[in-house]
């Protein structure tokens, strides 16, 4: 592993295009010294890592040349035995009352829930320590409070700017909710600040006892199989908490008002915000961008009254210095959330729209092929990458672009909770698709040696079901298990509870086409050609956060200041853990960014392959940045990227998704004279790690080679 090496001259245009490498030498001689380039080669055969499962195999070509309420609410805890302890995880005692059912128009708060006061801890004399190189810190065994979401009945999670248009008052009570949420003191696990920091910093346990914890990293699975299914309890405990604070509000309203909002109360569930949708066109919501917002409250006699707060879909704003005082430079200096801020730290929301509205069309044929995938983890690692780049575009220098500060923006749950209902909808039309065994991403509760594998029974740490245990994949599956968590989408509705899952599927496959497959072409019989860049590194060889960026046609004057400006297509975005030192975890990472829409604007889609290839050679233009400076192919040793292409056939149904017809052509003409292209099969279908060791990352049906 490696720094990038930065040049002199920072601001100079440094970029392999495909009409040549630019200020680099015209020879390409990478340093051999931090892999030991010269023993590795003399290595035969090499050993391949497929999920579980290792394989050796001889390969001809060795390595590459390379006002607000006051009102309060608490989640009743359940205690854990104070006779049975664990050396590494808490035990957990079974619940023994009876759920509380909301109705309406009455609401009594349950007991435990009237303060919102942080749930006890048991202490025992078992203590687990954490030396770090300024202190010493001990944790006791706390008290429980099960992830179940809302407990009443099952409604849908709505698109933020329909539910902001269609029923106000629901959005009215997710605002007071939220609002409340994050002014409940950081010491609750239910407090805005516990429950984003799950995701990352300050690095503490939620709700877990002692144990042995890797304090460089939050419980998210980042880069794992596990990443859908682990994000969604996640997006659940805050639901839960929005869901509760919104019934403890609406219940202190009276006379009519007090029916109409413990209803609206009842209704309140994550919005999400979809990035893919033709109509908004992966522009910010609107409400996201404002920084006050209007809203009815009740007035200390339970009154409606009309009042302006700040914005809690805007930002975040910490309690306290002491709250930010154990994050990283330059977090611990700022005392809201921003995105793409500027030197001064001034919010610039209305830049990350304009960023993400630049590479809209691309990702809409993204997400589209996405629902094409062949296996469920290529589908989560495909919306893993789209969903990078949404961070990538939102974050700049702030909360967005890094894993351990992007959950404190309120923007990072509406964009998470439209990958929950991407892959709601992925599960619906592949019903017989879902986890399978694939290598290890070490978290915070699971620091994993060499070799581990995760699958459906990983425990998703630190997320406990109503019976106490641990919430792992295999209870996400199928996906008619979100409705038992009293939510559905609109294309996944709560309505379809109890009805044929074929009826679902095909309803579901209907709004994937309406919704993206906008490009199809609706004559039965149809085959189509899908054209893709396929980006790839070993995430562990640059150390903090770096995106790879395709432009075609043209490209910014200086695209490291304006890398989303004229001719972005897309990009491969890997975003910082906790700092711009840190190394990730050796894992190859991969994007593919369609081309299709790029070869629409230019006159070229369905054109002969061959005419196409020879304009990609000519008009492909490749940029790196890791954290805000210039990076070369020639610096790296594992950066690669390749042209490839795929027949889609489509027989213009409504309710049936294209399939794939063909095996990959990758178009090696295309990239062999550049730096950072491939120049033979080996390197993208066996991509090296930083160890000189070789990774399959994804299931590759037979590859053509097309020249």
């Amino acid at each position: 592993m490696v720094y990038c090496k930065w040049a002199a001259t920072a601001l100079t245009l440094l970029t392999v295009s495909s009409v040549g490498v630019e200020a680099v030498p015209a020879k390409y001689k990478p340093d051999p010294d931090p892999i030991k380039l010269k023993e590795k080669r003399a290595l035969a055969p090499v050993t391949l890592t497929i999920g579980p499962a290792t394989k050796t195999i001889g390969l001809t070509t060795r390595f590459p040349t390379l006002g607000t309420a006051s009102l309060s609410l608490s989640l009743s805890p359940i205690p854990v035995s104070s006779t049975t302890k664990s050396s590494t995880l808490p035990v957990y005692t079974l619940p023994t009352t009876t759920p509380i059912v909301y109705t309406t128009p009455g609401y009594t708060t349950p007991g435990g829930y009237g303060g919102y006061t942080t749930p006890g801890t048991t202490t025992t004399s078992k203590t687990t320590t954490r030396t770090t190189t300024s202190s010493t810190k001990t944790s006791a065994t706390p008290t429980y409070t099960p992830v179940v979401g809302a407990n009443n009945t099952c409604y849908n999670r709505l698109k933020i700017e329909t539910l902001q248009r269609t029923d106000p008052d629901q959005f009215n009570m997710l605002l007071l909710a939220w609002q409340k949420v994050q002014a409940t003191p950081d010491s609750d696990p239910f407090s805005h600040y516990q429950l984003a920091g799950i995701h990352g910093a300050p690095f503490i346990t939620w709700q877990m006892g002692p144990g042995s914890y890797d304090y460089t990293r939050g419980y998210c699975t980042h880069g794992s199989a596990l990443f859908t299914t682990w994000h969604r309890p996640y997006l659940l405990a805050l639901e839960q908490a929005l869901f509760h604070a919104a019934m403890s509000i609406a219940s202190t309203f009276t006379g009519t008002a007090l029916t109409q909002y413990l209803a609206a109360a009842g209704r309140v569930r994550l919005p999400y915000w979809d990035w893919a949708d033709p109509t908004t066109q992966s522009y910010l919501p609107p409400i996201t961008m404002a920084t006050t917002v209007t809203v009815i409250r009740p007035d200390s006699f339970g009154n409606p009254v009309s009042a302006v707060i700040n914005n809690p879909l805007f930002a975040y704003n910490f309690l306290s210095a002491s709250s930010i005082a154990p994050f990283g430079s330059p977090f611990n200096a700022h005392m809201s959330t921003r995105r793409y801020p500027d030197g001064s730290w001034n919010d610039r929301s209305y830049l990350a729209s304009s960023n993400m509205q630049g590479g809209f069309s691309s990702r809409v044929t993204s997400t589209y092929t996405a629902f094409l995938s062949g296996s469920y983890n290529l589908f989560s690692n495909r919306i893993e990458g789209v969903h990078d780049g949404v961070h990538g575009a939102t974050g700049g220098g702030g909360n967005m672009g890094y894993v351990a500060y992007s959950s404190f923006d309120p923007l990072f749950w509406l964009h998470h909770c439209n990958v929950d209902r991407l892959t709601a909808m992925f599960q619906a039309t592949q019903p017989s698709l879902f986890v399978t065994p694939a290598s290890a991403v070490g978290t915070f509760a699971r620091p994993v040696p060499p070799n581990t594998i995760d699958d459906q029974t990983t425990d998703l740490f630190p997320f406990r079901r109503a019976d106490g245990s641990w919430y792992k994949s295999s209870h996400l599956n199928p996906v008619s298990t979100i409705w038992s968590m009293k939510y559905g989408y609109p294309e996944v509705p709560c309505s379809y509870q109890g009805k044929n899952p074929a009826d679902l599927d095909t309803f579901t496959t209907g709004q994937v086409n309406t919704l993206y497959g906008k490009g199809r072409t609706p004559i039965p019989g149809t085959v189509i050609r899908d054209w893709n860049v396929r980006l790839l590194i070993d995430q562990a060889e640059i150390a903090g956060g770096f995106d790879i960026y395709v432009y075609g046609g043209t490209r910014p004057s200086d695209p490291y200041n304006d890398p989303y400006g004229k001719g972005y297509i897309g990009s491969l975005s890997s975003m910082s853990m906790g700092s711009v030192d840190q190394y990730k975890q050796s894992r190859i990472r991969f994007v593919d960014v369609s081309l299709n829409s790029y070869l629409k604007d230019y006159g070229y889609y369905g054109s002969d392959p061959y005419k196409i290839t020879s304009y990609l050679t000519q008009d492909l233009y490749y940029t790196i940045i890791a954290n805000g400076k210039p990076c070369y192919f020639q610096d790296l040793y594992t950066a690669k990227y390749a042209v490839y292409s795929r027949d889609i056939y489509d027989d213009g149904k409504p309710d049936v998704l294209p399939y794939y017809s063909s095996d990959y052509y990758y178009h090696v003409n295309v990239t062999e004279k550049y730096v950072g292209g491939i120049k033979s099969i080996d390197e993208i279908q066996y991509p090296f790690k930083v160890d000189g060791t070789r990774e399959i990352p994804w299931a590759e049906n037979t590859t053509s080679i097309k020249t």
